[in-house]
């Protein structure tokens, strides 16, 4: 059996205590720890949802009357936060107009990327079957986000944000087109193509008392007859 000193009776009894010590001592900072990861967690949670609210009040009010009249103080007041608060995530328009513009698109106002229209498209042999999905699939765009896209148009010269957004809108519409009447549709042609299936041509229809549900035919029925020319 073998034999230990005292000295080696005490430093065995060291090393475990400075084990046990040190294992203590990451727990409890674990422990401490959690609960700030927690709230951290938590505050940012918050941070975002207050985002949101701002966001959709600045939408909603931008709607009714006009990006550029909309005051902090009016988004503050809907969203149920201070002014300066609202000031605090969007310390300027130009902040503000990206936010709304992501949120009106992600609300169901964008237009089919090139990859879904594809999909869409997937199984349709004539070129007006195309044309015609690409319209009705725009048109319940822009009925989602009727109210925003048309204040949006209306104040693009004098925004540049604005301007931006409509810009982004124009190059989707453009390739969706091409994809949809194919390469034939060039120039003054498949601008005036571009501009029947735009939001302000739809919107023009509408405010002439248009039925709603009757437009993507009326406008279906214009762009192709100036597409079937070109084939021609």
């Amino acid at each position: 059996m073998a034999h230990f000193s005292a000295v080696d009776v005490l430093r065995l009894a060291l090393a475990i205590w400075c084990e046990y010590y040190s294992r203590e001592m990451v727990s409890q900072r674990l422990r401490r720890q959690a609960p700030r990861r927690y709230r951290m967690v938590k505050r940012a949670a918050g941070v975002d949802k207050t985002r949101d609210q701002i966001v959709r009040a600045a939408v909603a009010i931008q709607a009714k009357q006009g990006i550029a009249e909309t005051s902090w103080a009016s988004i503050g007041a809907v969203a149920h936060v201070s002014t300066a608060t609202v000031y605090r995530h969007f310390p300027s328009l130009d902040s503000l107009i990206p936010a709304c513009a992501q949120a009106t698109f992600a609300a169901g106002a964008r237009l089919p990327t090139a990859t879904e229209i594809g999909k869409l498209f997937a199984g349709l042999s004539s070129t007006r079957e195309r044309l015609q999905t690409l319209v009705v699939e725009s048109c319940r765009c822009y009925e989602r986000g009727e109210g925003w896209l048309d204040a949006c148009r209306h104040e693009a010269r004098n925004l540049p944000a604005l301007a931006a957004a409509v810009r982004t809108q124009d190059r989707a519409l453009e390739v969706l087109i091409a994809a949809a009447a194919g390469p034939q549709l060039t120039g003054a042609r498949a601008a005036v193509v571009k501009t029947l299936i735009d939001f302000p041509f739809w919107k023009s229809l509408v405010e002439a008392g248009r039925p709603r549900r009757q437009v993507p035919s009326i406008i279906t029925d214009l762009a192709f007859s100036l597409v079937e020319q070109t084939v021609r």
